[in-house]
């Protein structure tokens, strides 16, 4: 199912009927297909493996018992920490991005781009997960609030669309990949630019400021 799906948290135990958490844990951080935030929450309790733990990549250590606001609190600095442009309904900057959640109005450089609620959905989810790969039920799910998946070809339009429409091409910073029989993944890509001498050089496209948009 990990390999298959997208998910934000796992919690799982150091002993399992199929696995043990350690090595499932080792599995996550290696395994290129799957992107989220491991946490034990378990009542072994030795120090040295909860050590290991940390050090194969586990995000928290919740040795039970435990109280359960306590262990939902902790859960949540967890998916804070992972995925802080998923909270809250503040303006998001990111690179030359300003999104207005609220107001549902995606900037660019700057400039107004118009964008429909689910061109607006599919836009903040590629910006707010950038660099992890996501299936198509995730993408779903996160622009509409249904886990009932949408066509393929449907999806594969609309995000041909919101390329075209952000310029998420690698000139400009950006690339949107397709994972086959996955889903997708928007990656940060440097920026060439030409110098005065003639020479190329890559840029951070953070830092771009100015950048002259032709319709």
């Amino acid at each position: 199912m990990l390999a298959r799906s997208t998910f934000d948290l796992l919690l799982l135990d150091w002993s399992t009927p199929d696995a043990q958490g350690l090595e499932l844990v080792r599995w996550i951080k290696q395994d290129s297909r799957v992107s989220l935030t491991p946490v034990f929450y378990t009542d072994h309790f030795v120090s040295d493996d909860i050590a290991q733990a940390f050090e194969a990549g586990a995000a928290d250590y919740i040795i039970k018992p435990v109280e359960e606001d306590e262990l939902v609190a902790r859960v949540l600095v967890q998916l804070r920490r992972s995925y802080p442009g998923h909270f809250g309904d503040g303006p998001l900057e990111i690179g030359p991005f300003r999104i207005e959640r609220e107001k549902k109005q995606w900037w660019y450089h700057g400039r107004n781009l118009d964008l429909t609620t689910t061109e607006f959905g599919l836009a903040l989810c590629l910006l707010v997960n950038l660099g992890r790969p996501m299936s198509r039920d995730y993408i779903q799910e996160f622009v509409t609030g249904e886990s009932t998946p949408t066509g393929s070809r449907s999806l594969d339009s609309q995000l041909s669309t919101i390329r075209i429409k952000l310029r998420l091409m690698p000139e400009r910073g950006f690339q949107l990949r397709a994972l086959y029989g996955y889903g997708y993944r928007l990656d940060q890509t440097p920026v060439r630019e030409a110098a005065a001498d003639g020479r190329v050089r890559l840029v951070d496209w953070s830092t771009i400021t100015n950048v002259s948009i032709n319709s």
